[in-house]
């Protein structure tokens, strides 16, 4: 039993985490191959690398908040859920949002781990879609702040690959729109469905139906959610400000680097302001955990901020803080959680071998 349980797991891993790997070498071979590691240590070590430990706090403090937004979702929506549940929730989503393309598997396998808890899945569909509403919100806002801030640098550097930040933001201001008008104009979004199901059902008519009761099932929760938001308007109001410092804090590790390699003169709000045009342009294209484009935009976003022969080390301390460390983190927590879990479930079948047979 055990032995099929792991081969399971494995075949997922395989299946979510293949393309997450096959794209990592390349990026390396592109990207990091380029670098020299030992001068990247050397400057990590020489530096004020107390600076790095701040943004690897900031990481841990980014998926704290997560669970903190979360577990009040829980609470407004008449489920109490403890912290750490909600932590296994965050670790789950950050680890398999990142490895697989455009942040899909995130959610489906945070509703899975909340099913296997106990969690109401509907309830824990409703929390997540109410915390996208919110992320998908102050994303926008901040990167389009980023772009009309600092316009005139990021047409400098990205010159004609500025077309990149443009699809992002267009993007992503296009699903939050489609967002708020779900929750808040029925008549409009079941207008865009019947139109979709139509084109749909130039190819396949089983198809089209599928599709439509499909999207009213999406929207009868978003319309919860709504209903949500306009009973409790003070206490999302505080979630909305715990996003923008969970975001914040998220997009905080090239200043934290900027300090470490001892550098002055840019703004924490100009280093944040580029990294969350930076995300905006990322989450345009569908890459695991935006492996690849995320350090090659780096390369460009930040070629004014950081010396040139720094820029390449500032790289690679960066993306291994924001990017990787979260991988790795919420990767090796579940995995962990994981062993537990079958080492509390090995005492109770010895005991009780007649069950097995």
């Amino acid at each position: 039993m055990y032995l099929k349980r792991f081969l399971n797991l494995l075949k997922q891993i395989l299946l979510n985490g293949g393309l997450f790997v096959l794209i990592g070498f390349f990026t390396y071979r592109m990207v990091f191959a380029k670098s020299d590691f030992r001068t990247i240590v050397k400057l990590a070590c020489h530096g004020k690398y107390g600076f790095l430990l701040c943004g690897i706090g900031m990481i841990v403090l980014m998926l704290c908040i997560e669970a903190v937004t979360m577990k009040r979702n829980f609470h407004l929506l008449g489920e109490k859920q403890s912290f750490a549940h909600c932590l296994l929730y965050t670790f789950t989503g950050n680890f398999f949002s990142g490895i697989t393309p455009a942040a899909t598997g995130g959610q489906p396998m945070e509703i899975y781990v909340m099913h296997r808890t106990g969690a109401s899945a509907v309830k824990g569909t409703l929390a997540l879609l109410m915390d996208l509403a919110q992320y998908q919100l102050i994303t926008t806002l901040l990167g389009v702040t980023g772009y009309l801030c600092f316009a005139d640098m990021i047409h400098r550097v990205l010159g004609g690959y500025v077309w990149i930040l443009w699809l992002g933001l267009g993007l992503n201001t296009g699903l939050l729109f489609l967002l708020l008008c779900a929750m808040f104009s029925q008549r409009f979004i079941f207008w865009l469905v019947e139109l979709a199901a139509k084109a749909i059902s130039l190819f396949s008519k089983a198809k089209a139906d599928t599709f439509r009761q499909n999207s009213r099932s999406a929207i009868e929760q978003y319309k919860a959610g709504a209903e949500v938001f306009r009973r409790h308007k003070g206490y999302c109001l505080i979630n909305c400000l715990l996003m923008v410092g969970r975001i914040l804090a998220m997009h905080s590790a090239p200043f934290w680097v900027y300090q470490a390699l001892g550098l002055s003169g840019a703004s924490l709000f100009q280093m944040i302001s580029l990294q969350a045009a930076l995300h905006i342009s990322c989450a345009a294209l569908p890459f695991p955990g935006g492996i690849g484009i995320s350090e090659s935009g780096f390369l460009y976003y930040f070629q004014e901020i950081f010396p040139a022969p720094l820029l390449q080390s500032a790289m690679v301390l960066s993306r291994g803080i924001g990017g990787y460390t979260t991988i790795v983190l919420c990767g090796s927590l579940l995995l962990t959680v994981y062993v537990l879990s079958l080492l509390k479930k090995e005492p109770r079948r010895k005991r009780c071998p007649e069950v097995d047979a």
